[in-house]
């Protein structure tokens, strides 16, 4: 059996799609006030929502806009690029700021915090990067590098939060530190 596909055009969009026997004649099958496109060997097929001009254009929707705050709720968890100088010098590198990640420095920080050494007391403490190398810091770098992800992560959260400070952008995802 061979088959014919129409678009029924409503307001200049496709309403729907409707397949038929070639051998039916669309006019006999719905009713004469509506309007079918035959798209049988139209390609790219056009879909529902699509938008149609006369005489035979199809052209699909624009993709939905996203916005700031989506756009925030996406760089939070993105990772944050860290040039270092100073003591330390570390090309630009991307450092995760997942929630996993957060959760882990907070913990470290919150051990610098309470007890002045990293846990298990030591002077120094690897941070991964976001590449999975690991990067070794003193307790002033590690402080350093973890309130900035914290504060790159918080920036974000608040716009994506419903934007209090009226923020019109992103925080940098690109920093420089001197540690």
């Amino acid at each position: 059996m061979t088959t014919k596909t129409y678009a029924r055009i409503a307001n200049d969009v496709v309403a729907e799609l409707v397949t038929l026997d070639a051998s039916l004649n669309v006019t006999e099958v719905f009713n004469l006030a509506l309007v079918f496109v035959n798209v049988t060997n139209v390609s790219p097929m056009p879909q529902q929502g699509w938008t149609y001009t006369a005489p035979s254009t199809f052209t699909p929707p624009s993709p939905p806009s996203i916005t700031l705050a989506q756009s925030a709720q996406i760089a939070a968890t993105s990772g944050l690029a860290v040039t270092l100088s100073g003591t330390l010098s570390l090309a630009e590198t991307v450092f995760p700021t997942d929630v996993a990640t957060q959760a882990k420095l907070n913990a470290v920080v919150t051990t610098i915090n309470t007890t002045g050494t990293f846990p298990g007391g030591g002077t120094t403490y690897p941070m991964k990067d976001a590449g999975g190398a690991w990067h070794i810091f003193t307790l002033s770098q590690y402080e350093a590098m973890a309130g900035a992800i914290a504060a790159f992560v918080a920036a974000n959260d608040l716009i994506a939060d419903g934007n209090p400070l009226g923020a019109t952008e992103l925080p940098a995802n690109r920093i420089s530190l001197t540690v």
